[in-house]
């Protein structure tokens, strides 16, 4: 279980995205879904994804972040901005090149921004695993080494989700 949670809150087109504590694959799910949501809308602005508080990160919450800063730069031809203090998350999302997708900034701003968390949801397992697969699909296409890494994590998922698939048809 997740030690850590995310928080979410817009104004005028901006996202802003602050993920607290030891946040893993189970927060990612409604982050997820959130992202869908923000696909759709005509006016984003930008997003800002504060990890200044985050103690650890997972490469499944790595590849979510990842998905955000690709959507955002395809469908509004605009680059998100990632704040980290922490100079391990820092050279984490440096290595897995999310520096291609946002602005990484060493910053230290306000800690009491005005986010509302978003609840983890009591996810299915299909649910998550779609979500996990994705997000280790869009590390993937960041760079030659996360796709010689992930690659075999990307098929192991993949025969999980056609087993899954085929025990759900019978």
């Amino acid at each position: 279980m997740s030690t850590g949670h995310v928080e979410y809150a817009s104004l005028n087109g901006t996202h802003i995205f602050k993920l607290i504590g030891e946040v893993r694959a189970q927060s990612c799910v409604s982050l997820d879904k959130l992202l869908d949501k923000i696909d759709n809308q005509s006016h984003v602005v930008g997003a800002i994804v504060d990890l200044t508080q985050t103690t650890f990160i997972d490469s499944t919450v790595l590849g979510v972040l990842a998905k955000l800063g690709l959507k955002l730069k395809q469908l509004h031809q605009t680059q998100a901005v990632m704040l980290s203090t922490n100079s391990d998350i820092t050279t984490l999302a440096n290595s897995m090149g999310l520096a291609q997708v946002f602005v990484l900034l060493n910053y230290c701003g306000d800690p009491n921004i005005c986010t509302k968390t978003l609840v983890d949801e009591h996810v299915s397992h299909s649910a998550m695993l779609n979500t996990v697969l994705e997000a280790h699909r869009t590390l993937m296409q960041l760079n030659e080494n996360n796709k010689n890494i992930f690659q075999p994590l990307v098929q192991q998922l993949e025969q999980q989700q056609d087993t899954d698939a085929k025990v759900t048809s019978e």
